[in-house]
């Protein structure tokens, strides 16, 4: 009985690891950067909070040095415009907002180590949307901060996804 439960549970875990290698399913791995890219300056947001911060984050998962100080002979990525606008997306038949939507927006430029400009005014956008209850408004307030944290790690994701679509 226990090697026939196990040879279920073989055959199981073997069709369920066909099926995910059929579909294209992959682990995230890391970006791949041209050179060029691999010693980065970022100007024109705060690299210790936010956006900034995931921005970091994600090029130094990909191997990339970020520089808190500008060195020549690095590229430059910067952040042109970064903005988070909360929406109403619907209302309630008491006339109180019931959903909003967030929506995130970064314009930036990248230029090489030899200040060549690579990409001008590149837009990236996110969007997530929750919803809204007088009656909690604490709780949708800690819900809406975690939901910005979450529109600024795609961002940052959209933004590295360029970059190593840049050869």
């Amino acid at each position: 009985m226990k090697s026939m439960n196990r040879s279920i549970l073989t055959s199981f875990v073997v069709f369920s690891l066909i099926v995910l290698a059929s579909c294209g399913f992959h682990l995230r791995g890391s970006a791949d950067l041209v050179d060029s890219l691999k010693v980065m300056y970022i100007q024109g947001v705060n690299l210790k909070q936010g956006l900034g911060l995931e921005l970091k984050r994600n090029l130094t998962r990909n191997d990339v040095s970020v520089l808190a100080n500008y060195q020549e002979g690095s590229a430059v990525l910067t952040i042109v415009e970064n903005k988070v606008e909360r929406r109403v997306l619907s209302v309630g038949s008491d006339a109180k907002v019931s959903e909003y939507e967030l929506f995130g927006t970064v314009k930036f430029n990248i230029s090489d180590k030899n200040g060549q400009l690579l990409a001008e005014n590149q837009q990236v956008e996110a969007r997530r949307d929750y919803q809204f209850d007088q009656d909690q408004v604490l709780g949708k307030e800690e819900e809406e901060h975690l939901l910005r944290e979450q529109l600024n790690q795609q961002l940052a994701q959209s933004i590295v996804r360029y970059l190593s679509a840049l050869k």
